[in-house]
């Protein structure tokens, strides 16, 4: 009920989940995009990951920090607990101000199901993928977003 003008976008994040698809919803701020994703999230058992990148985000904020006691044994492994490549549900904010590195990695996560942590291409348990952006791409992420689709 609070969400006035928004059963097509609630239909279509169900359908999304449904199918195992991904979802951009893009407006203007104050549209309750976030919320409306927030609210979805929520129903569900899934397992969850959500952020609010910006354009300082770093990957391991998302993606999770280098595990440093293998990495003095000369092993490069990310510690992905609890983060990004462990989730089912996730939630992005604000998507297009991730870096390239974040975006090239979300776009094997989101296409193959797979995370390359260090030598090892693992999968992930990731059923869909929602994005909210209050703008749209640059030129130079326009790529980015015309291969997601």
């Amino acid at each position: 009920g609070s969400f006035v003008d928004r059963g097509a976008p609630a239909e279509v994040m169900a359908l999304a989940v449904l199918t195992g698809d991904h979802m951009l919803v893009a407006g203007p701020p104050g549209t309750a995009r976030t919320d409306l994703i927030q609210r979805f999230a929520g129903l569900s058992q899934a397992k969850r990951f959500s952020y609010l990148l910006r354009r300082f985000t770093e990957p391991s904020e998302i993606f999770g920090p280098r595990d440093f006691e293998l990495f003095q044994t000369g092993s490069y492994r990310i510690k992905t607990e609890d983060m990004l490549p462990q989730a089912e549900l996730v939630f992005l904010d604000e998507v297009f101000q991730g870096s390239s590195a974040i975006l090239n990695t979300l776009l094997t996560l989101i296409n193959e199901r797979r995370f390359h942590n260090g030598a090892v291409s693992e999968l992930t348990p990731l059923i869909s993928l929602f994005g909210a952006s209050s703008e749209l791409p640059s030129s130079e992420s326009a790529c980015w977003a015309r291969s997601v689709r």
